[in-house]
């Protein structure tokens, strides 16, 4: 059997495994390939570093854990960007998984959150699931703190020191959602945007982006993160590559891969289409 022949008969298997390689050794190992960031990505990343100092983020988690391989790196990027400024923040979620993903990620930044020295209850508070949909966040917008009674942790509002000015949605200089669906984004733009004229960042999966598009076109949302390709841009701007930018790495090189395979099958073919038309002349 000629060499083409061996190329050509190659067992699909061994393709699949060359590609299972590559993928792991990429994200064990990333090889930080360039990213261009993308407008909307800089702008989600501006609108919080513009803030003055001491201002108060809505930080919506409006996702469970289906959507955390997309929605997570987000989230943990906003969440040391978060930290690492003078700004205030309450994350509170209008999805039953909310503030589980929530803690997850506030555990896994703790040493981030003891140097930073914000102290909970005064810099950032989080608070439990608020049932009711599109319902919920208006009466979120109309009347903040009377909404929920007591925070994550069982605490009273009234005994939390950063709730006791945050009345209504004007009193936030920054509302942020990080969504997987409905209710998110239609929700807050007809309850929070227009209403009250808030800035909005929104972080959404990829398939969902393009239908968000209109609105952030159209000024309603001011900077968007777009599925896992914008979370390792803001991962870049943040100055933490992560998960996300390794996997834009794995997937890069994945379809190197599958580019290379497709290029040697075709050139495979056609030297034997050619070898084969030498023979019968």
């Amino acid at each position: 059997m000629s060499t083409l022949e061996k190329v050509e008969k190659i067992d699909r298997r061994i393709v699949y495994l060359v590609l299972i390689v590559v993928v792991a050794a990429i994200l064990l190992r990333p090889i930080g390939l360039p990213i261009p960031i993308s407008s909307s990505t800089k702008k989600y990343y501006e609108a919080i570093n513009s803030l003055p100092s001491g201002s108060v983020i809505a930080l919506g988690v409006d996702f469970d854990a289906g959507a955390l391989p997309e929605l997570g790196p987000m989230l943990e990027a906003t969440l040391k960007q978060l930290f690492a400024s003078d700004k205030k923040f309450v994350i509170f979620s209008l999805w039953g998984g909310g503030p589980a993903v929530s803690t997850i990620y506030l555990n896994k930044l703790k040493d981030l959150i003891e140097s930073s020295g914000k102290k909970y209850g005064e810099d950032y508070v989080l608070l439990p699931y608020i049932a009711g949909g599109e319902t919920a966040a208006a009466a979120l917008a109309k009347d903040f703190k009377n909404t929920v009674k007591n925070d994550y942790y069982g605490t009273p509002v009234d005994q939390i020191p950063l709730l006791k000015n945050l009345n209504t949605a004007n009193d936030f200089a920054l509302l942020i959602t990080i969504t997987a669906g409905t209710p998110g984004v239609e929700e807050y733009l007809r309850q929070w945007v227009s209403p009250f004229g808030i800035k909005f960042n929104v972080g959404a999966l990829g398939v969902s982006a393009p239908n968000y598009m209109p609105y952030y076109t159209s000024g309603q949302i001011y900077g968007m993160i777009q599925g896992l390709r914008g979370a390792a841009e803001y991962e870049l701007l943040v100055g933490s590559p992560s998960i996300a930018v390794s996997s834009m790495d794995a997937l890069s090189a994945g379809h190197i891969v599958t580019i290379v395979f497709i290029l040697l099958g075709n050139a495979v073919f056609l030297l034997r289409k050619y070898s084969r038309k030498e023979v019968k002349s």
